[in-house]
């Protein structure tokens, strides 16, 4: 792409103007753009009226990458001059500064302000068809990149919507769990109780059991008694023998 830098300065100008203009000039030629900005900015303070000036300061601004100081003093001289030659140069190089900065839908703006000064500006007409391409691209992959978010978007909302199906289950179940555990704790513990309870009663026992266990008894008692009896009346004879 290119850039328009103009050299010519007014007559009137003083002295140290013109040497400040020529010794910035030479920056710019020998690429020192930072010290061409402080010449020309030096030489603008001395001829604040030179629209020139602001023209190759705002060369040397866009050079050096500052694009949006470039732009600020385009636009300034655009303003100090009627001339529709230079309005177009000044919208020219603005477009240019734009598209190095690809934003090429103001590109296109600008190149098309320049078309309206110049019409038959080869360079103007080429820019402005090649932004107008770069814009196209441009527009579909930010289109591109859209969808893709949105399908980006539509996905995560529905991994995200399956997560929490997939985390309320899991609290679901640990709530089953838990509930199924508190039951069997309880179960178990009621068991317990039953089993104590169960050991604390007195047995039942049947009638043929208790019969039988009668008569065991009965028999004994008969038994301690009938020894009972023998055992008296072993002691009875003992005592009635004589002590010889």
């Amino acid at each position: 792409m290119k850039y328009f830098l103009t050299f010519v300065l007014a007559l009137f100008l003083v002295a140290a103007s013109v040497e400040d203009a020529r010794k910035a000039n030479e920056a710019y030629e020998n690429e020192n753009y930072k010290e061409a900005i402080t010449l020309y900015k030096k030489a603008i303070d001395a001829n604040p009226e030179n629209a020139k000036l602001y023209f190759n300061l705002a060369n040397a601004q866009a050079k050096a990458g500052k694009t949006k100081e470039a732009i600020r003093t385009f636009e300034q001289y655009k303003s100090m001059t009627d001339t529709p030659k230079e309005r177009a140069k000044a919208n020219y190089n603005i477009g240019n500064v734009l598209s190095k900065m690809k934003k090429w839908d103001k590109a296109v703006d600008y190149y098309k302000k320049s078309l309206r000064y110049m019409s038959d500006d080869a360079d103007a007409k080429h820019n402005f068809e090649l932004a107008k391409k770069k814009k196209k691209e441009q527009d579909e992959k930010k289109k591109q990149q859209k969808k893709q978010n949105k399908k980006n978007q539509k996905n995560q909302d529905k991994n995200k919507k399956q997560q929490n199906k997939q985390n309320q289950q899991n609290k679901n179940n640990d709530q089953n769990n838990q509930q199924n555990q508190q039951q069997k704790n309880k179960q178990n513990q009621q068991n317990q109780e039953q089993q104590k309870k169960k050991q604390q009663r007195p047995q039942k026992v049947s009638k043929a059991e208790a019969e039988k266990i009668l008569k065991a008894l009965e028999q004994k008692e008969k038994d301690l008694l009938k020894k009972f009896r023998k055992k008296k009346t072993k002691s009875s004879k003992s005592k009635n023998e004589k002590d010889w």
